[in-house]
């Protein structure tokens, strides 16, 4: 009996956890890299239409990342693939004075979410994320996100 009344609160609990998030999915990169041509993508066909959404990037990084921050353009499009929204997005993935990494995770895994500078999207949205560091080959990013959640107004 304690056994399923446990149970029970655990799934009522566990049922919280989503809060707002209306979409969110991840792109891993299986060699822990991201090559400069590695464009990510992320389509959002069907969406609530009322109400502005809380859009997030997500990044999964390791202690093998050379740099405190990472570099990226976001671009957000419509159905007819014209630009909606470009913009340079700077993310801390680690304090640059004491060099410690932030976002949640352990061991030498994080991940970090950073909010983008939108909170609409167009009906059929693509949005996409392209590293714009200099270098070539981005090694100790194991996944790029995308996530979207419903403002509470």
């Amino acid at each position: 009996m304690t056994a399923i009344r446990c149970l029970v609160i655990s799934l009522i609990l566990l049922s919280g956890c989503n809060g707002n998030r209306i979409y969110e999915s991840f792109e891993e990169f299986p060699d822990q890299h991201w090559l400069v041509a590695d464009t990510v993508s992320f389509t959002v066909d069907s969406l609530p239409a009322a109400g502005p959404k809380l859009l997030s990037v997500g990044i999964r990084y390791n202690d093998s990342y050379e740099y405190h921050n990472l570099y990226m353009r976001f671009l957000l499009r419509d159905s007819l693939n014209n630009i909606q929204l470009d913009s340079l997005i700077n993310l801390q993935l680690f304090d640059p004075k004491t060099g410690q990494p932030l976002g949640s995770g352990f061991g030498n895994r994080r991940v970090l979410y950073d909010t983008l500078p939108s909170s609409q999207l167009p009906v059929s949205a693509r949005v996409q994320f392209i590293h714009y560091m200099r270098k070539d080959t981005l090694m100790g990013i194991e996944s790029v996100g995308f996530k979207i959640a419903a403002l509470e107004e």
